[in-house]
């Protein structure tokens, strides 16, 4: 499923384009190319949404799994040894179990099932055959911030373009835990200031909905994957797990989500009211409800956008109708399927409406999807 969601990148993130333009700061022409003029004004060309909307996608794709690694090496070695769960699910929270199994055999072997932790900081960082890894989805938003150049701010491309750089020049610097900390500080920071920039500077058009869109799609795809992994490790029945509370500040972390969490329920994170605040609190942005409802405000403002409207309700009624109650003593994992699954509705039929024009003469300038 979380592969589903992922798997469908435009030509213009391909990687194979990079090398040529390491340096790449050559003029913007006039802002015209990629727009048509249209009876009610300039519209935006297909190729410029889908540029813009998978930029903000794999932005918070770099940021969101920078911090998820970060802080699981901060509680892997704050807890004590046996206490920990291990760093298999960091894989699973980026959904590339099976690539890793492929590249790396050690952690399919029966006799070895405990991935090691070398293994997966590298594959989830830069490892070759995963394109979720912060590194392919660094290079993959910035080669659609240059396709989308004509539509952002130059100043939003070229701070991309240097969080690229400097994540590339730096990356030996990973293989140690205390390097390892401040690349991903640094590749969180520059993800930071590059929404920033665009929020603060983007005209409020058809381009920046599409990039907003994406960028609330892929929080709430990353916060239902994070609550998902960690369900069996943070339910057990009947147990008294005393680092039940350090668990569970863990996932709030993950998240950006502890200070915000503490100042809406001042009491110690627990099952319940993590849950509530994670998937139903429209003050946190992070937040499921609060995704899907900045995504159908986005849709709002967007032509022929009743199915994915439709598909952003529906998924916002499922979230809101949750019995968090009865979730934390179980079918949490099965509940948050339902929402993944809700999601790659709305991203399916984005793309249907936007992406994927059917008409006579039409071909895809994408080689492979």
């Amino acid at each position: 499923m979380t592969a589903d969601l992922l798997g469908a990148d435009d030509a213009a993130m391909s990687p194979d384009a990079v090398g040529s333009a390491r340096h790449d700061t050559e003029a913007i022409d006039d802002g015209t190319e990629g727009l048509e003029e249209g009876r009610s004004g300039t519209m935006l060309l297909a190729r410029m949404a889908e540029a813009v909307y998978w930029a903000g996608r794999h932005l918070e794709r770099a940021e969101g799994t920078a911090r998820i690694v970060q802080v699981h090496t901060d509680a892997h070695v704050d807890l004590p040894v046996g206490e920990d769960v291990g760093w298999e699910p960091l894989l699973a929270i980026a959904g590339v179990d099976s690539e890793f199994a492929e590249r790396y055999q050690k952690a399919a072997d029966p006799d070895d099932a405990r991935a090691a932790e070398e293994d997966v900081i590298e594959f989830l960082l830069h490892g070759e055959g995963n394109e979720s890894s912060i590194l392919a989805s660094l290079t993959a938003a910035r080669e659609n911030l240059r396709t989308a150049r004509p539509v952002v701010p130059r100043e939003a491309w070229e701070a991309c373009n240097n969080l690229w750089l400097s994540s590339n020049d730096h990356l030996v610097e990973a293989h140690t835990r205390e390097g390892r900390v401040r690349w991903l500080r640094r590749v969180i920071a520059g993800c930071q200031c590059i929404h920033g920039i665009l929020l603060g500077t983007m005209s409020r058009d058809e381009a920046m909905s599409f990039l907003v869109l994406g960028q609330n799609i892929e929080r709430a795809d990353l916060t239902t994957r994070v609550l998902d992994v960690r369900s069996d490790s943070l339910h057990a029945p009947g147990a008294d797990d005393p680092y039940d509370v350090v668990h569970w500040m863990a996932v709030l972390r993950s998240l950006a989500a502890y200070q915000p969490f503490r100042r809406a329920m001042p009491a110690r994170p627990q099952g319940g009211s993590t849950l509530r605040f994670l998937l139903q609190d429209d003050r946190f942005p992070r937040a499921v409800g609060a995704c899907l409802t900045e995504a159908r405000a986005q849709l709002k403002v967007l032509p022929h956008s009743e199915r994915a409207q439709e598909a952003c309700q529906n998924a916002s009624m499922v979230v809101a109708a949750a019995p968090v109650a009865r979730l934390t003593v179980g079918g949490l994992s099965e509940f948050l399927e339902d929402v993944q699954l809700a999601l790659v509705e709305i991203h399916e039929r984005v793309d249907d409406t936007y992406f994927r024009p059917s008409f006579v003469g039409w071909e895809p300038t994408a080689a492979t999807r």
